[in-house]
């Protein structure tokens, strides 16, 4: 009798260490890093967020690199944009295989006819990004606020829209090829006083659908950040500590400095 209860005892015994070796399995197995977690992908539009751009408001600056930020507002097409010289820059399709993008100033796929004013387009210092198609693009001279009736009717042609800062009437803007210098000169004397001039840039498509066209399409750029590649193919998630400055890959398990351990 007495050695049946001995041996009751080690099976209670023997089953509450089984017991308790699963649960803390389980529970280690279900512990994931909140850093790894924040940084999942997000969609805006049609595409897939990720390092080393942050959507702001939406994911935490640690999940991109520092000038990185996003914004993205059903307000402005569905797309995601980005602020390029106090200005907003659609981004239509970001390619991260070869770390380029492409984007166009917001203002220009307006629905409306007239344009806002907008900003001469500089690329930050940091050469964050810079022109991918620098020997093919073209340099555009925009007029603001430029009455047409008191120009030659040949300017006609080169009107993109009205002004939105005056009226559709008494305002238009007008697009040229900055090495168009004969065509610059006699806008540049026919605008009037008070008009602003912006520099911006387009890709070139050797005509094809007009300056309108090209300025909705835009340009590509190519970025510089920290390398994402080996973080990504041992299954992280990229990001970047503010305080320390450093890149760092975010995984399942914990923070490592540039890869996961694969075990």
């Amino acid at each position: 009798m007495n050695q049946d209860i001995i041996t009751f005892f080690y099976c209670c015994v023997i089953i509450n260490i089984i017991l308790l070796c699963v649960l803390s399995r389980t529970s280690l197995c279900a512990y994931v890093d909140p850093h790894y977690l924040a940084c999942e992908p997000q969609i805006c539009g049609n595409q897939s967020i990720r390092y080393p751009f942050y959507i702001q408001g939406k994911q935490q600056p640690f999940c991109g690199y520092p000038g990185f930020a996003i914004s993205c507002a059903d307000g402005i097409h569905g797309f995601p944009t980005l602020n390029l010289s106090n200005t907003s820059y659609i981004i239509h399709q970001i390619f991260y295989h070869n770390e380029s993008l492409r984007v166009s100033n917001a203002a220009f796929s307006s629905n409306t006819s007239c344009i806002s004013a907008t900003h001469n387009l500089t690329l930050p210092p940091t050469k964050t990004f810079s022109f991918l198609n620098r020997n093919h693009n073209k340099d555009i001279l925009l007029f603001f606020g430029c009455n047409l009736s008191s120009m030659p009717t040949e300017l006609m042609g080169y009107r993109i829209g009205c002004s939105e800062a005056t009226n559709k009437t008494g305002g238009s803007v007008l697009a040229l090829y900055k090495d168009d210098v004969k065509t610059v000169r006699s806008v540049s004397k026919s605008c009037g006083s008070g008009r602003k001039v912006v520099d911006t840039v387009v890709e070139g498509s050797e005509g094809r659908g007009g300056m309108e066209e090209e300025l909705r399409r835009g340009f590509m750029l190519n970025w510089t950040a920290s390398d994402c590649k080996l973080c990504n193919r041992t299954g992280g998630r990229c990001g970047f500590n503010l305080t320390i400055f450093t890149f760092q890959c975010y995984c399942t398990d914990r923070i490592h400095a540039s890869k996961c351990d694969i075990t």
